[in-house]
């Protein structure tokens, strides 16, 4: 059985879901766990085989503080659920740059790895800042894990009133290969949870309130 979708490097939307999905594709979301101020959806999608997921949560910092968290690569083993590995290979700019992430797997699967083109934008109206990640080829020569080649996720973050921020995440990935039943479940419900869990206490612990984020300055 295949996972319907893989974890990470997660999106964030506004209320309305509407920026939690890609443009021209229909869902259906479906609620699968809500706990602790954290919702997790997933949905089939047309033309595929495997499932979004979407997650969604409030947490009480500043947009600033999660996209440097997002943006200190070395810290991804840190909250991002089977996150092993993470740096940037290519900076083309404040906002755009390539990366490559290594996931740990729990046996008997395989690790997973990707080479991202990760792209950074905001909206004018609403002030969300969005984080898109594209798997794309090239980058690390293969390793012992097997690729991902297609597969996208997003960071959404906006802000609230009273110095709360909307976060959601979204991903839709092909994870290019089988896997028992109960990776598939962890991948699409348990890893996300944890990971935007793991993401609030980083943050609302205050470990990047003072980061310095040159990339909103270019948005």
């Amino acid at each position: 059985m295949k996972i319907r979708a893989l974890l990470m490097l997660v999106i964030l939307v506004s209320p309305l879901y509407a920026a939690a999905q890609m443009d021209g594709v229909e869902y259906d979301w479906q609620e699968k766990k809500n706990k602790q101020g954290i919702v997790i959806f997933t949905s089939s999608v047309k033309d595929s085989s495997f499932k979004a997921v979407r997650g969604e949560m409030t947490v009480n910092a500043s947009i600033a503080s999660l996209v440097a968290l997002v943006e200190d690569m070395p810290a991804c083993a840190d909250w991002a659920a089977l996150c092993k590995e993470s740096r940037v290979e290519e900076r083309v700019s404040a906002t755009e740059s390539y990366v490559y992430v290594y996931n740990d797997v729990p046996f008997p699967v395989s690790d997973r790895d990707v080479y991202a083109h990760v792209v950074w934008s905001k909206q004018p109206e609403t002030q969300r800042v969005t984080m898109t990640s594209t798997a794309t080829a090239g980058g690390t020569p293969e390793t012992k894990a097997v690729r991902i080649k297609d597969a996208v996720s997003q960071w959404h973050f906006t802000p609230n009133e009273g110095g709360v921020t909307k976060v959601e995440n979204f991903a839709h990935i092909d994870p290019n290969g089988p896997t028992p039943a109960w990776i598939t479940n962890m991948m699409l419900v348990d890893s996300p949870f944890k990971t935007m869990k793991n993401m609030r206490e980083i943050v609302e612990s205050g470990s990047y309130a003072d980061s310095r984020v040159p990339l909103l300055e270019k948005l």
